[in-house]
């Protein structure tokens, strides 16, 4: 239900809501006219009612037509200047200025014969007075919510923009648009998921290996083994001496797969330091180093690798051993 009234002086149209209303116990101000008047006496519905006649405040009635022997027939003429006759149906009178009468009684004397019309308060036709006094010196209007906006301009109140923006996103349509994007929105993301994991779900899904492999071709990536460093780990490893030579070491190390699928052949990285924990060299190792068999290491399994080093003019009393994907 949309409520509405319409403005007593100026006639323009504005919605309420029943909550002011009932806080100014229905007056309210026109945002047009700055008339302050009682909504309650011509609320109704918008979506029902069409909107009441309006009459303005203070506008005079059509003249009714005056019959040819009435007085009204024959307007009087409003007396001269002092001295100056005046024609009134053929009759000549002389004005002359009333003698010992007070000035207001004589001005209202000289003009006998042309009443003022009386002020009815219950009609519109009257004397403007101009703004009633009690009207103005009542101080609760003040505090009062600003005027509503008519219904006719494009701008509406804060509360009344909120409420229709969330009917407008609880609207059907609203709710089946943002359900087909949430779907959208989710095959998306599991498209960059599976592309970002695809060598997993192959190993995971063999099934699935052929219908990732057609899609690399579309993406322009390969497939390959599965890498997950937290899933290897360094069981044991060894730096000695070769022979009686003092700058060739062997080093030996065994990894260890502990995930259920078989995992990428990780790089390492191997520090040798002095005794006073320098650094003397640092190197990376990969398989083809190592010169392993294979560059996976199967599932729950280990793999040993040896390799033999050569540093010249250096002394060696430490390692540090850790692994990586490059």
């Amino acid at each position: 239900m949309s409520l509405a009234t319409r403005c007593t002086t100026c006639g323009t149209v504005f919605r309420v809501v029943q909550d002011q209303l009932k806080v100014s116990e229905g007056w309210v101000r026109c945002g047009r006219c700055n008339e302050v008047f009682n909504a309650l006496e011509g609320l109704f519905d918008l979506d029902r009612d069409t909107p009441p006649d309006w009459v303005p405040t203070g506008a005079p009635l059509p003249p009714e037509p005056a019959s040819p022997g009435s007085p009204a027939a024959h307007p009087a003429r409003l007396p001269g200047r002092e001295g100056e006759p005046v024609d009134d149906g053929g009759t000549t009178v002389e004005h002359r200025p009333l003698s010992g009468v007070p000035e207001p009684l004589a001005s209202m004397a000289s003009t006998v014969g042309v009443p003022e019309p009386a002020a009815d308060p219950g009609s519109p036709i009257g004397i403007d007075r101009g703004p009633d006094p009690a009207v103005e010196a009542d101080e609760p209007l003040d505090p009062m919510p600003a005027a509503f906006p008519p219904i006719e301009d494009n701008e509406a109140p804060a509360f009344i923009r909120h409420a229709d923006r969330r009917a407008r996103w609880r609207s059907p349509r609203a709710r089946v648009a943002l359900s087909a994007a949430a779907l959208l929105l989710a095959g998306g993301l599991s498209l960059q998921a599976v592309h970002h994991f695809r060598d997993l779900a192959a190993a995971r899904w063999p099934a699935a290996k052929g219908l990732l492999q057609s899609w690399c071709e579309i993406a322009g990536c390969t497939l390959g083994t599965p890498r997950r460093i937290e899933d290897i780990s360094v069981e044991s490893s060894g730096l000695t001496r070769a022979g009686e030579s003092t700058d060739t070491f062997r080093l030996s190390v065994t990894l260890r797969n502990r995930a259920a699928l078989a995992l990428a052949l990780p790089s390492v990285d191997l520090t040798l330091t002095d005794a006073g924990g320098a650094t003397v060299s640092r190197r990376a190792l990969g398989g083809a180093d190592f010169r392993a068999v294979s560059a996976t290491i199967p599932a729950s399994s280990e793999v040993h690798l040896q390799l033999l080093l050569t540093v010249a003019g250096k002394r060696v009393t430490g390692y540090t051993v850790e692994l990586f994907y490059p």
